[in-house]
Order: structure tokens, then C-alpha cells, then sequence
């Protein structure tokens, strides 16, 4: 048995003593920020002549002295808007939609912590609806102080499509071959659903993404220094909220897309609500059937001591495969008063799949002369099951923003992959060298995820705003894997091979968060903690690990307004990145006999430092950031080989030290009245050093990324988008990447009295976007070369319905808790 235990027994300089000593004093000092700022909350409604919600029109808001402009925001979904942090004065609203009227409010005072104006009613302006302009429509990129938040529903490309696909295409974020994720160049981002964890990584991750259909996504918030509030897993922070429709009565829409590649495929996507006084009823569901497939070509020199050629190894390998998805979710809020709303939710999806793949290898000596040539062709049949249940309660207490929020939340994922392997081996002339061997792997798992939070927050003055939080959470994974040889008589299970492994996780967290702002200052303050038990057992052999450790997550956002136009921010954080289960996992994914991946259950989890400067323009339509990021015992896939079997495999590794140095560009660029362009563009120099087989191992580049963007929105119903991206050399764990590239364009046109929208597509044109790297160190000499169905042609119609029979559904009452009602009401999920 072997055993290993991390002390958590408080010693001189250890985190408990180091806490004890500035964790009092640090909270003392957020509480004693606050001061008596004196700004408001301005908030509003708008309706049009038929009383229902005008959805993003821009809101001016303007000095009453001498109609300067102090701040601009659009309408919600339910016609709402806010403004935040406005210094006490005399202002009118000024509100514009295009095709109608331009709306101006009288004059009034902002003099105490919120003002709530009466409802606006705009009014068809005929005249105007004969020129050729942009229809007013949420920005596809907002930039927050601690966060870009993309609408997904504003780019025509992401219709039709995947989660993975919008992905993809999001700015700063880029997605390897395996599924791993970066953020401004930094690896090992963690994804969420909905404020909640995924719980995946890497392929299984990869799957998910890929069938969740994009038109249930509202927005996805990415977060490279991400504030206390959330876990302090992952080297950065991608939130996927699905749409929750909040507009009252019964509202819906039906998305069918048909999609062209090498192979077809097919999205059906329904998403609806009805919401009253009492409850909000809502749901999506979806079904898609897809074809692709995955090329690749790989040739691996074999080395001896002296660095001479021994063997080559040269494998082609073509697996197409075939996917189904089922996906649904229901939920229910009812509102038990004007200041509490109890909410249910449950879904999951059903995700069957079969691959057949050709793997071709031929076996030749230090010369290139070839031995042998092995065929082999597998078969893989799958399945992924998940199902996930919430229930909520939040409560708004008497000031405006003072609320507590909790969510139990439970998950499962059940997976099956049975692979059969049918390998043949030839003499140069094509006649039989060996017996066939056939080769069964049966590889199901479990995981179920048990978690409990509540979220605190209270304003301690109009400018000043204290979050507290705690959250248990408990996992346990079951994977028996189970390998068979082909005999005569049947199949004989290899218990070499053969094992069973049980995993158990305990993290149970608390943080304090305070964000101020006074004048042209704004901050934000947090500390989490987290306590980690685990334990793992392999069934087969016996061995167990177990670690228990604490550790404390500071993170800080500063933000400073030059002038109206210009801000400069700066932020820090330390983040932790635990091991994903299936690195944990020790079992073996073949990819043929001779080329497997495996995990390593004694993975040590990596912790970072982020620290980035940033200077925006503009309300962040202009941002540059220079940022600095370095990780310790990262977790990294190196590549390992058994030159006596032929054999190369994949497994995780804890490196020393990765070190990242880079500068981002992000802007948002209007062009006359109709055309927008988004330029996205980073250049990070990456160093990565450490051990591999005891011996040391180096790498070092400069990458650089530029995504560039034009949306062209007119008023006639047509609207287009371009987009291209390029990454010049980079880094993909061991392995360097040439230079990739792909271009994106799609064209809308709404129909049916904008009640429907027919968009066409099409992904990665030129067919740029191919796979082509090397790895080269000790005696390790890989190249791969490889191609997906990148090139997709999507036909997508969207049909939005709605019945809504009440004239207004407003609440006139004058109540102080009217606005937080309705805050309640539109609790995304």
C-alpha cells in the first residue's frame, strides 16, 4: 500500500499561522473602506404602443445643466435598464431605437441611493423606416472590470452551430486539437455552466461542448483574473449562461439547422417560457445527429543511446464517427413574495456514438526500409448520460442590492466506451507475418458531483458592495476498466491491464469580497479559502493516495477613470489547478496497440500568479493589457516511449515552472452607421522548463493570435459577418505547432415580420485550420500532421413565437421592493 498525506498541522509560517496573522486585519480593512460615496442606481422600463418590452435600445443618460452625455446602456430582454455608480446631479434620459421616436424624459434628481423612473413608451417613427441603417442590438462585446462578457445571440455565426463552435471563435480564447482551453495564452481554463462547474476536461469536455447547441446560449463571460466569488480552480474562467426568457406571458423560439461538411448533420433546438405574477415557467430542449471524422498522420523515430535512428514507426489513421444528442431542461421560479423567489431546475442529455477508424502502420528499420505492415481496424461504441438537478432560493432583503442566494445543485455523468481492436500484420509482399490479434477494451465510468453554496451580498453605502459566500462540494468517481484478449474459446481478460479505480473529493470553501467605488476610483478586494480532501484506491493492486491541504486565494481589481473616455485597471489573483479526474484515472485509451494515452493518479495539483495591467478607451470598446503569468508544478502531457514493444504513449506530468509574458489588444470599431469590426490581437512569450525521466527539458516561443471581425447589421432584415483568425508557431504541450489559420462568413436575413431569421454560414473556407507539429527531445522524435471536419456549410431558420394577452404587466404598486422583484424575476439560472 502506498500512502502519502500532505500536514495541514499549523506550524510558524504555515497558510493557518500566516492567516492568522493578516486575515483580521484584511477584513477590517474592507470593512472600513466604506464610506459614504455619494452616487446612485438610476433604473427604468421601456414598452412600446402595444406595451411590449423594446428590447436593446440605447439609453442616454445626460446632465440636465448642459446635456452632456455621462453614460450609456441598452435594454434588457424584459425592456429593463440600469445605470450604476452616477454621481448625485440633475439629469433626463434620452432613449433611440431604430424605426421609432426619439424619447426624452423630463428632468429629475438623483439624490438618494436609487431612482426608479416611470415606464417609457416609444412610438413608430414612420418616416424613418425607409433608410438603410443598424438595427440597435446588444454589442457582441461588453468589457467589465473583471470580465468580457460576449452576447452570443449577436453573432450570425454562432446560429446552427455548437457551444465548442462559438468557442472557438471567441476573442482571446483559443482551443487546442484535445480540447484544452486558453485564455490570453494561459492553459488550463476552467469552464462553467451557468455559474455552475462542468466538472470535464479535455475530450470529455470537448464532447459536451460539442453537443450543446449554441442557440441555447445567451452569453459566455471570460474571466482571465476571476474574482473571489468563484472557485479558484482553473488558470482562468469561461461562464456559459443558457438562456432563462423572462419576457411575460408565453414566448418561445424553434431553431432548425442543416449542416454540409465532408459528412451532413442536423439541430433541432426548442427554448420557451411563460411567466405570470407568480411563476416563471421555463425549458429548452434539443436534438442534433451529426458525421465526422479526424486524419491524422504520424511518423515516430525510435533512438538509441547515441541518437541514431533505430526504427520508424509511420501510422496513417482515418476514424469517422457518427453522433447523437438528446438534450432537455425544465425549471420552474415561483415568486412566494415580492422578496423571496424559490427556483427548481432539472436536465441532462443523452449523447450515444460509434467510430470506425483504419489504422495503417508501417514498421521500418533505422533506414526507412519497411518490416512490417500492421492493419488494424477498431471500432469504438459510447455513450454519454448526464443528469442535473438544482434547487434555489434567493431572498432580497430591504436595501436595494441586499440579497442571499442558495443553490443546491446535484450531477451525475455516466459514460460507456467498449472499443474492439482488430490488428493484422504483412510481410513487404503482403503475405501474413503473424496471427491476427483482437484486442477489447470495456471503459465505464461514473461521476457524481453533491454541492451546497450560498451567496451573500450587502451594500454598505451607494458606492460600496460586501459579497460573502461558503460552498461544500463532494465527488466521487468509479471507473472499472477492463481489458480482454481475443483467444479461440472467446475472450481472456488481461489483468496486466485490467483495473478498478475509486476517487473521492471533499473541497469546502468560504470568501469575502468587497468592491468600492468613489469618484473616478474603483476596487475590488477578495479572499477565498479552500480545504481539499482526497482519496484515491486502485482495487486491482491495492494502492491508495490520500492528500489534505488548505490554501488561500487572494485576488484584487483596481480600476482608475483618466476621463470620461479612459480608464486604467490592474488586477491580481493566485489560482490552483487540480488534476481533472480522468488525468487521475491510470487506465489506458488505445489509440492502436503501439499508441495509447493513460493518466497518473499521483498528480500534484499547479498553482499560478496572474497579474495584468490593463488601459481601456472608451467604455472598453478600446482595451490594451499587458499581463504576466507564472505556474508551478504544472500540469503538463508529455510524450513517453518503450522503444522494446515500439510502444508511445501520452500521460501527465508535473513539471517545475511555466512562465508566461504577454500584451492583448481588444477593440470594438464602429464604421458609419451600419459596419462594425472587433480586432483581437496577442502576442505571449511562453517558457516552459522542468524534468521529464529525470532528465531536464526546455521549451521556449513566442506566439503570436489575431482574430479579426466585421458585422454589417442593415435595417432592411440582412446582415453579414467575416471572420478570421491566424496563430502564428505555438506551443501544444510537448509538441510545436506551425502556424494556423481559418476564415468564417455567414449572412442573415429576418423574415416573417422579424418574427423569423434565416442564417447561412460557413466555417473555416479555405480548409486552413489543420493540425501540423513536432516534438523533439531526449529520444523522443515525433511529427503529426492531421485534419477534422473544420469546413462546415450551416442552412439555420429561427422562428420566435409569443402570446402574451396582458395590455401591461407592470406592477404599479409603490412598494420599496418593486426593484428588487423584478431582479428576482430575471435570476438567470
Amino acid at each position: 500500500m502506498y500512502t502519502t498525506i500532505e500536514n495541514t498541522t499549523m506550524t510558524p509560517g504555515s497558510p493557518k499561522s500566516v492567516v492568522k496573522q493578516w486575515m483580521l486585519p484584511l477584513v477590517l480593512l474592507m470593512l472600513s473602506v466604506a464610506a459614504n460615496a455619494q452616487t446612485g442606481k438610476i433604473t427604468g422600463q421601456l414598452r412600446d404602443a402595444a406595451q411590449q418590452p423594446v428590447v436593446a435600445a440605447t439609453v442616454l443618460l445626460k446632465k440636465a445643466a448642459d446635456s452632456s452625455l455621462v453614460k450609456v446602456t441598452l435594454s434588457d430582454t424584459t425592456g429593463g435598464w440600469q445605470l450604476e455608480g452616477i454621481p448625485f446631479n440633475r439629469y433626463f434620459v434620452t432613449i433611440t431605437y431604430i424605426g421609432y421616436k426619439e424619447w426624452n424624459g423630463p428632468v429629475f434628481s438623483l439624490d438618494q441611493p436609487q431612482v426608479t423612473l416611470d415606464n417609457a413608451v416609444l412610438q413608430t417613427d414612420a418616416s424613418n423606416l425607409k433608410g438603410v441603417t443598424v438595427a440597435a442590438k446588444k454589442p457582441f462585446i461588453e468589457q467589465q472590470l473583471d470580465r468580457t462578457v460576449v452576447n452570443v445571440e449577436s453573432s450570425i455565426m454562432a446560429a446552427g452551430g455548437s457551444a465548442m463552435d462559438v468557442m472557438e471563435k471567441l476573442p482571446g480564447v483559443l482551443v487546442d486539437k484535445n480540447g484544452g482551453i486558453s485564455i490570453k495564452g494561459k492553459q488550463g481554463v476552467k469552464v462553467m455552466i451557468d455559474d455552475r462547474p462542468a466538472y470535464l476536461s479535455g475530450g470529455e469536455l470537448t464532447a459536451f461542448l460539442r453537443n450543446m447547441p449554441a442557440s441555447q446560449l445567451e452569453q459566455i463571460e471570460i474571466m482571465s483574473n476571476p474574482p473571489a466569488k468563484y472557485d479558484a480552480a482553473g488558470n482562468g474562467v469561461i461562464n456559459i449562461k443558457r438562456k432563462k426568457m423572462k419576457t411575460d406571458g408565453f414566448n418561445g423560439n424553434i431553431v432548425l439547422t442543416a449542416l454540409q461538411g465532408r459528412y451532413p448533420g442536423t439541430t433541432q433546438t426548442l427554448n420557451f417560457n411563460y411567466s405570470s405574477k407568480h411563476i416563471n415557467f421555463y425549458g429548452n430542449a434539443g436534438y442534433s445527429y451529426r458525421k465526422s471524422f479526424e486524419d491524422y498522420y504520424i511518423v515516430r523515430n525510435f533512438r538509441n543511446g547515441d541518437d541514431k535512428i533505430t526504427s520508424i514507426y509511420d501510422q496513417h489513421t482515418y476514424t469517422k464517427t457518427t453522433g447523437q444528442s438528446t438534450t432537455g431542461k425544465l425549471g420552474l421560479d415561483y415568486y412566494a413574495g415580492a422578496k423571496t423567489t424559490i427556483g427548481v431546475a432539472v436536465g441532462g442529455f443523452h449523447n450515444p456514438s460509434t467510430s470506425a477508424s483504419t489504422n495503417n502502420t508501417l514498421l521500418k528499420n533505422g533506414d526507412g526500409t519497411m518490416i512490417t505492415r500492421v492493419d488494424a481496424p477498431a471500432t469504438t461504441k459510447g455513450q454519454w448520460d448526464n443528469m442535473e438537478a438544482n434547487v434555489s432560493l434567493k431572498h432580497v432583503f430591504d436595501t436595494v442590492g441586499h440579497d442571499l442566494l442558495i443553490n443546491a445543485d446535484y450531477l451525475s455523468y455516466n459514460s460507456t466506451s467498449e472499443q474492439h481492436f482488430d490488428n493484422r500484420y504483412y510481410k513487404p509482399d503482403s503475405s501474413e507475418a503473424a496471427p491476427h490479434k483482437l484486442f477489447l477494451a470495456d471503459l465505464p465510468g461514473k461521476i457524481s458531483i453533491y454541492s451546497l453554496k450560498a451567496d451573500y451580498t450587502r451594500p454598505l453605502s451607494a458606492g460600496t458592495r460586501l459579497e460573502a459566500g461558503l460552498k461544500t462540494s463532494f465527488v466521487n468517481t468509479d471507473n472499472n476498466a477492463q481489458y480482454f484478449d481475443g483467444v479461440t474459446t472467446g475472450w481472456k481478460k488481461n489483468d496486466t491491464l485490467s483495473n478498478h479505480f475509486l476517487y473521492k473529493e471533499n473541497i469546502n470553501a468560504a470568501y469575502l469580497n468587497l468592491r468600492h467605488q468613489h469618484e473616478a476610483w474603483e476596487f475590488q478586494v477578495g479572499l477565498r479559502a479552500e480545504q481539499t480532501w482526497l482519496k484515491g484506491e486502485q482495487k486491482n493492486n491495492g494502492q491508495t493516495f490520500s492528500r489534505s491541504y488548505l490554501q488561500f486565494f487572494p485576488t484584487a481589481f483596481l480600476a482608475y477613470d483618466l476621463d470620461k473616455e479612459s480608464k486604467v485597471t490592474l488586477s491580481y489573483g493566485r489560482r490552483i489547478e487540480r488534476p481533472d479526474y480522468r488525468s487521475m484515472n491510470p487506465f489506458r485509451f488505445y489509440l492502436d496497440q503501439y499508441t495509447y494515452n493513460e493518466g497518473n493518479p499521483y498528480l500534484n495539483p499547479q498553482y499560478s500568479h496572474d497579474v495584468e495591467l490593463g488601459y481601456s478607451v472608451w467604455e472598453g470598446a478600446l482595451m490594451f493589457t499587458l499581463l504576466y503569468n507564472r505556474t508551478t508544478d504544472i500540469i503538463q502531457d508529455v510524450i513517453l516511449q518503450d522503444a522494446t514493444k515500439n510502444e508511445t504513449y501520452q500521460r501527465p506530468e508535473n513539471l517545475n515552472t511555466r512562465k508566461v509574458l504577454g500584451a492583448n489588444l481588444n477593440a470594438q470599431i464602429p464604421i458609419g452607421d451600419n459596419m462594425a469590426t472587433v480586432i483581437y490581437m496577442d502576442y505571449n512569450n511562453y517558457d516552459y522548463s522542468g524534468t521529464i525521466n529525470n532528465e531536464p527539458f526546455r521549451l521556449k516561443a513566442g506566439v503570436f493570435t489575431g482574430q479579426l471581425m466585421q458585422q454589417v447589421k442593415l435595417k432592411s432584415g440582412w446582415g453579414f459577418q467575416f471572420m478570421g483568425t491566424w496563430a502564428s508557431r505555438s506551443i501544444d504541450g510537448t509538441f510545436l505547432v506551425q502556424p494556423i489559420g481559418s476564415l468564417h462568413a455567414g449572412v442573415q436575413k429576418d423574415i416573417l415580420g422579424k418574427q423569423g431569421t434565416i442564417r447561412l454560414s460557413a466555417s473555416d473556407i479555405f480548409g486552413w485550420n489543420r493540425y501540423n507539429a513536432a516534438s523533439r527531445y531526449q529520444n523522443i522524435d515525433i511529427s503529426m500532421r492531421g485534419q477534422w471536419q473544420s469546413q462546415v456549410l450551416k442552412l439555420a431558420f429561427t422562428y420566435r413565437f409569443n402570446k402574451n394577452d396582458k395590455k401591461d404587466v407592470t406592477d404599479k404598486r409603490e412598494s420599496g421592493a418593486s426593484d428588487e422583484q423584478k431582479r428576482v424575476k430575471t435570476e438567470k439560472k
